[in-house]
């Protein structure tokens, strides 16, 4: 039963999101298709969702729906201000990576999950600061990212993770 709702409530979002494009399409309506980050919002939460509901949580569906969630909030961002902007914020990339992988380590209590989740925070913390500070100091986010690697090849064989 579960299943047939499943399918009908996915049917009848399709049905009024068809709806809408084609009205637009037609000049009926506008301003609809600025939304279309919703799409990546409702995806990112039905994975999350999944996640909750289901008894063996399956750590994949949790970074995925973080980062697709994430992912659509940027987006959302980027249509109302200019994707021009994405040229000096592509390092949000980076930390959007980051966050959906401390999502998981929250969740799940291992390590290797935070050491990645900090990994990626630094670099976009990184690149965030050397693309607005000064473009000639891009190359010291090789070093920072070298480190990073070091530093978890240590944690790596000294905590067998």
């Amino acid at each position: 039963m579960q299943k047939k709702r499943t399918i009908i409530f996915l049917a009848t979002i399709f049905i009024i999101v068809g709806s809408l494009i084609m009205l637009e399409n037609f000049m009926v309506i506008r301003g609809i298709s600025i939304h279309w980050p919703i799409f990546l919002l409702i995806t990112g939460g039905g994975f999350l969702l999944l996640f909750f509901q289901r008894e063996n949580n399956d750590h994949v569906l949790l970074w995925l729906g973080s980062f697709i969630f994430i992912l659509g909030i940027f987006f959302y961002y980027l249509n109302y201000t200019s994707w021009d902007k994405l040229a000096s914020l592509w390092p949000f990339f980076l930390g959007i990576i980051g966050f959906s992988f401390l999502s998981v380590g929250i969740f799940t209590r291992k390590k290797i999950y935070a050491y990645f989740a900090i990994s990626f925070i630094a670099l976009f913390i990184i690149f965030t600061l050397v693309f607005s500070v000064s473009k000639k100091l891009w190359p010291i986010s090789f070093v920072v990212f070298g480190i990073c690697l070091v530093i978890l090849d240590y944690l790596y064989k000294k905590n067998k993770i």
